[in-house]
């Protein structure tokens, strides 16, 4: 205190840093007779490995299964994609009709409007998978990483598996269960902006 009465009196301006806005992010759940599901991508360096996962869950937040999925060399978009893109197949081989898909990547939302974020590597499935969409209701959606820690633990898990093959869960793994279970109950988590 007595540094700040000094520079006070040597009429020194002081800005204090502002305090950190605090936003409460919570999982919803979809619409009745919706599906929805959360995906994730990742990629770390030394060595560069990337991988993808998802979570699909009805409106009552009951887990109908997930995927985690190891992808090699790769950077985050195109793992971000893969993810989409396994989401959205597998959403057709279950004969889903109502789907909203949500992500923690704006840039891979933005690719639903323009394909020219795309790689041409993954230009012909990704419009595969956008003519799927257009035979179902569907929707996408940017979630904070706060709301989308299910997909993002599935998306890590990924990393340490070495087959490039979905992986596929037909319950709730454990390593997601903790946060599976306090997306049900609505409890929140907290994310922390700083100016």
């Amino acid at each position: 205190m007595l540094e700040f009465t000094i520079l006070k009196a040597c009429k020194v301006n002081i800005k204090p840093p502002r305090a950190s806005l605090i936003k409460e992010v919570n999982w919803a759940p979809p619409m009745h007779s919706w599906v929805k599901v959360n995906t994730d991508g990742t990629s770390i360096k030394n060595p560069t490995r990337a991988a993808a996962g998802g979570i699909f869950r009805n409106s009552d937040g009951v887990c109908l299964g997930s995927f985690s999925q190891f992808l090699g060399d790769a950077n985050a978009l195109y793992a971000e994609l893969i993810a989409a893109m396994n989401a959205i197949e597998i959403a057709t081989l279950m004969r889903f009709s109502n789907v909203w898909l949500e992500s923690d990547s704006q840039l891979m939302i933005l690719a639903f409007k323009s394909n020219s974020v795309v790689p041409w590597s993954l230009r012909n499935r990704w419009e595969n998978c956008t003519y799927t969409t257009h035979r179902m209701r569907f929707c996408a959606s940017h979630v904070y990483r706060e709301g989308n820690i299910c997909a993002d633990s599935l998306a890590n898990f990924g990393l340490s598996l070495s087959s490039l093959e979905l992986f596929w869960f037909d319950s709730v793994p454990d390593f997601v269960r903790r946060e599976y279970y306090r997306n049900r109950l609505g409890m929140p988590n907290f994310r922390y902006v700083t100016f």
